[in-house]
């Protein structure tokens, strides 16, 4: 997080080179959220886009002065929001009803649970093997890219890592779902 701050204080001195350090940093991951939840690329990438815009804007304004999160953590809400904008409003214009509710997707990790939820997720993720469990900390608790990951963890290859963060996240639905 440290990392993380030092990049929001060089943004309130308008390094606009860090924002494209950030942005690069983290399209790949955000693109593969996104599309989980059956949105176009093109849609995808505006969103991403104004993500982006809003981190700038919001350090800008003071809005963001301090991380209590992680920047990735960070824009991935700001993200989640704004994709569920996206839905809300493709669900009221299209009357068959046939976008996927994004709740229904990957809320195994909304920042927002009750302790009932909490609990389930806590179980189900302790049935997850320890490499899974370790892999999705990683990633989605300390907010690690795969790039780190994979020297953390000693995988050949960030494809294989993917392949297997993507395993890991299917089962951990699973079993989420099989609880509820």
């Amino acid at each position: 997080m440290i990392k993380d701050q030092y990049l929001i204080d060089k943004l309130k001195e308008k390094e606009l080179k860090i924002l494209d350090k950030i942005y690069l940093d983290y399209k790949d991951d955000f693109f593969l959220y996104a599309k989980t939840f059956s949105i176009p690329n093109e849609d995808i990438y505006d969103l991403y886009q104004e993500i982006i815009i809003s981190l700038y804007e919001n350090v800008q304004l003071g809005k963001l002065t301090n991380l209590s999160s992680t920047l990735k953590t960070y824009l991935f809400a700001i993200g989640k929001n704004k994709i569920y904008k996206l839905l809300n409003k493709a669900n009221r214009l299209n009357s068959d009803h046939t976008v996927i509710h994004a709740d229904s997707e990957l809320c195994v990790f909304d920042i927002e649970t009750n302790d009932e939820q909490q609990e389930i997720l806590k179980s189900a993720f302790e049935e997850l093997g320890g490499k899974c469990q370790e892999i999705l900390t990683l990633y989605y608790y300390e907010g690690q890219n795969l790039d780190d990951i994979q020297n953390t963890l000693g995988y050949s290859s960030k494809d294989v890592l993917k392949s297997q963060k993507s395993r890991c996240l299917k089962k951990l639905k699973e079993c989420v779902k099989k609880k509820i």
